[in-house]
């Protein structure tokens, strides 16, 4: 049997078995030198429907690269600075010395803005809330950051919030108008939005996300579990997540990078420079494997003594997993769309698992079911 026969064969034992044991549900798509090459669907998009390579997935913060690009293409033409202050735009906000580009790679300090709205006392759950809201908050309530701007990293979901308003001020379109008419157009992404689950109504081939309790054999979905009911009531909130895609857009997306459709070679280097913390450039971002890496903008980054450059975000949000890994010094990609959940925690390293798998099987090596077993033993 020859390598790529040997790679299909592994890939179809792989998703046969997560198919059969309720580990996975969702799409797959993996290429190489910018052509898919393995493109599957397993499990259900709703209580009745099949799943299908077509099927549009909440991709949470995989939707932050698209934000971040929204800022570059702003800087590319004049509009902003990335080392413009926050208080240009928001001068009603008590914060000093940070700048977009703090935004941009999560070294802020900013308090994330989840926990304060999950508390019923401060927020009425029965109430969406969209960016304006959580711009109130931190005017209202001035949170104190977590540390001084630039000192630390860490991830920071109302950074993403901000910038998302910043586009909304600086182009004077919303900020799914702007992705729309300068990213997702031109790239003909056609299945891609910033479509809202409980404030937009239904949306053709949207694949439900589902909590699956193994030990009751059933599907829940997020909004009826009170620890995940903020699925609901942060709907509006749209930069750090909100956007909605396929695996086939998501190509279109991560080719983009190659061919500088959208952004300049110029730009997208600049964005996938890591961050300086401390005088290091890596090891204060989780990476994909166990070595630590950084953060660009909208962007993790690791450099991998075998796989060399990797430039990938991963995103959750009750009901979903995703991810988009690229491979940039070997031109290859494996997109991930998943819309099973888990009551037992163990199982959501499922996703983890079977990133890592595919990495394996993309690059010829040696792979075996015994992660995957030990999780439902």
């Amino acid at each position: 049997m020859n390598k790529v026969n040997k790679r299909y064969e592994q890939l179809d034992k792989v998703f046969d078995f997560l198919e059969q044991n309720r580990l996975f549900s969702g799409t797959v798509l993996l290429s190489e030198g910018g052509n898919s090459f393995y493109k599957r669907a397993i499990g259900k998009r709703s209580f009745q429907e099949k799943q299908s390579v077509d099927s549009i997935f909440e991709i949470a913060s995989i939707s932050k690269s698209f934000t971040a690009t929204a800022i570059m293409l702003l800087a590319d033409n004049g509009s902003i600075r990335i080392d413009d202050p926050i208080k240009k735009f928001f001068p009603q906000l008590p914060y000093r010395g940070i700048s977009i580009e703090n935004l941009l790679n999560h070294t802020s300090g900013l308090k994330d803005y989840m926990e304060w709205f999950e508390n019923e006392e401060n927020w009425n759950h029965h109430k969406i809330v969209n960016n304006q809201d959580v711009v109130n908050f931190l005017e209202t309530i001035q949170p104190k950051e977590l540390f001084t701007v630039n000192k630390k990293w860490e991830y920071c979901n109302t950074g993403y919030v901000l910038l998302a308003e910043t586009i909304r001020l600086v182009s004077n379109k919303e900020y799914g108008e702007f992705l729309n008419e300068n990213i997702f157009t031109p790239l003909n992404m056609v299945n891609t939005s910033t479509y809202s689950q409980f404030l937009d109504g239904n949306l053709k081939r949207f694949a439900l996300g589902f909590m699956y309790d193994r030990k009751k054999d059933m599907n829940f979905l997020p909004n009826e579990i009170d620890s995940h009911k903020y699925v609901y009531f942060l709907d509006g909130v749209k930069g750090d997540g909100g956007i909605k895609s396929t695996v086939e857009d998501l190509f279109k997306w991560e080719k983009s990078f190659y061919t500088n459709k959208i952004l300049s070679k110029k730009s997208v280097d600049y964005m996938l420079k890591p961050a300086r913390i401390k005088n290091k450039t890596t090891g204060y971002c989780p990476g994909l494997h166990k070595e630590y890496g950084g953060y660009g903008f909208g962007w993790a980054l690791e450099e991998h003594s075998h796989y060399k450059k990797i430039v990938f975000h991963d995103g959750y949000w009750a009901g979903y997993g995703t991810g988009l890994i690229s491979y940039r010094d070997y031109h290859k990609s494996i997109i991930l769309l998943g819309n099973l959940d888990f009551t037992k925690e163990e199982l959501n390293k499922t996703s983890h698992i079977l990133a890592l798998t595919l990495e394996k099987i993309f690059f010829h090596e040696e792979v075996n079911l015994e992660p995957f077993e030990q999780l439902i033993q």
